[in-house]
């Protein structure tokens, strides 16, 4: 009987322990990854579809200015990658970057697929600015995510 209560005890300490490193571990480490500046005129096929997605309210991501959007020698695009690596148990899923726009700042677009990070895993995510001129690119971006149900946020700020 002794040797079962103690088999069993372990046991519940053992399980402890693993939910208690789930609960503390609940998180997505962020870092950036990379930035890529191009001006607009280098993929203007590109920048006349987001204007007209804009304009038409048809764009897969956030408009910032629908109006007054002009030729695209006056723009810059800017590739945010960020890598997140998922020190939970479990799956962080609807990973999504969301940038807080600055002045001059006109859309920004993500993946249109669902993006998993699987547990004890890393993957880079991107995200798409479209700006006029080529301000600085320091920005703060929001990576919005889910664990067991329950929404997680971290801002993370990108400096170049």
């Amino acid at each position: 009987m002794k040797k079962a209560a103690i088999v069993l005890m372990a046991l519940v300490l053992a399980v402890g322990g693993v939910i208690g490193y789930a609960l503390f571990q609940t998180n997505l480490q962020v870092t950036a990854k990379g930035l890529q500046r191009v001006p607009a005129a280098d993929r203007r096929e590109e920048f006349e579809a987001l204007k007209q997605a804009a304009q038409g309210q048809r764009l897969m991501g956030t408009v910032l200015k629908k109006d007054g959007i002009g030729d695209a020698e006056d723009y810059s695009l800017y590739t945010y990658t960020l890598r997140l690596k998922n020190n939970c148990l479990v799956d962080a899923e609807m990973v999504e970057m969301q940038i807080s726009p600055a002045s001059g700042d006109v859309l920004f677009y993500g993946s249109t697929q669902e993006i998993i990070v699987p547990a004890g895993q890393t993957r880079d995510v991107s995200c798409v600015l479209l700006t006029e001129g080529t301000p600085r690119a320091v920005r703060e971006i929001y990576v919005t995510y889910y664990l067991w149900g329950h929404a997680k946020q971290i801002k993370f700020t990108f400096e170049d």
